[in-house]
């Protein structure tokens, strides 16, 4: 409902019937969206994403191209360079694979958290924006009828409509700020899921497949150069360097 209409005709019958006072800008409880909020913030998954992410950014540490493709002690020579090399890889990337199958889990959950927010922050907006007309409505209604809802000289007055509708515009405007606040706090905690979401698809789309790419090149060549090495830790560390950035500062 706009705002003049308010004025010339809710806010008029309004103080035609003051009992009706308190029924001003009622809406249906929000207890339901800010128990969906707290769920929601509570859950913890862009922080259990973050965690996985870390975790996966440790586990390439550990499984450094030079580490892998190092050269074997005595008994790695005796049963075959190869086979230990092939052997360390296997392992490092089955730690790998299973890192990222928890971290998919915890990335639909973000997804899912994400879609949760997108429809609570349109939900409060239209709120906010309801509120916002109704308090504006009421505020210069008063403002343009000094005398509504005030006794007549001479006239006991008990009720007092013109102080409870003030009053009523008070917790309006408390409720107001109340949402505002909770909006932001949505499109922080969205931002922080994009944010998250998008370092996975990092992790799990260029990390580890460049990660695989050069250390599978490493322990499937007989002739494997000091240079090849060299040019496979150099991209790795790139790599690592580059997400364990993006990491910082992110509370897990």
């Amino acid at each position: 409902m706009e705002i003049e209409e308010l004025k010339s005709v809710v806010l008029p019958a309004l103080f035609d019937q003051p009992t009706k006072i308190g029924e001003y800008g009622a809406t249906e409880s929000n207890v339901e969206v800010l128990n969906d909020i707290s769920n929601l913030m509570e859950s913890g998954a862009v922080g259990a994403l973050a965690g996985h992410i870390s975790e996966i950014v440790s586990k390439l540490t550990d499984a450094d191209p030079e580490k892998v493709a190092k050269k074997t002690n005595w008994l790695g020579k005796f049963l075959g360079n190869e086979v230990e090399r092939q052997v360390r890889y296997q392992v490092a990337r089955k730690a790998l694979d299973e890192l990222l199958l928890d971290a998919e889990v915890v990335a639909q959950r973000v997804k899912d958290t994400l879609t949760s927010i997108e429809v609570l922050i349109k939900s409060h907006g239209m709120e906010t924006q309801r509120l916002r007309r109704l308090i504006q409505a009421g505020r210069e209604y008063l403002d343009e009828n000094p005398q509504v809802g005030v006794a007549n000289t001479g006239e006991l007055q008990f009720d007092k409509p013109r102080e409870r509708f003030a009053r009523k515009l008070a917790n309006l405007a408390t409720l107001l700020a109340s949402h505002e606040m909770s909006v932001t706090q949505m499109m922080l905690t969205r931002a922080q899921a994009v944010d998250m979401l998008d370092r996975f698809t990092e992790t799990s789309s260029v990390l580890v497949p460049v990660w695989r790419q050069h250390t599978l090149a490493l322990i499937s060549t007989k002739s494997m150069s000091p240079s090849m090495v060299a040019e496979a830790s150099k991209a790795h560390q790139a790599l690592m360097r580059s997400l364990s950035q993006s990491l910082e500062g992110i509370e897990h």
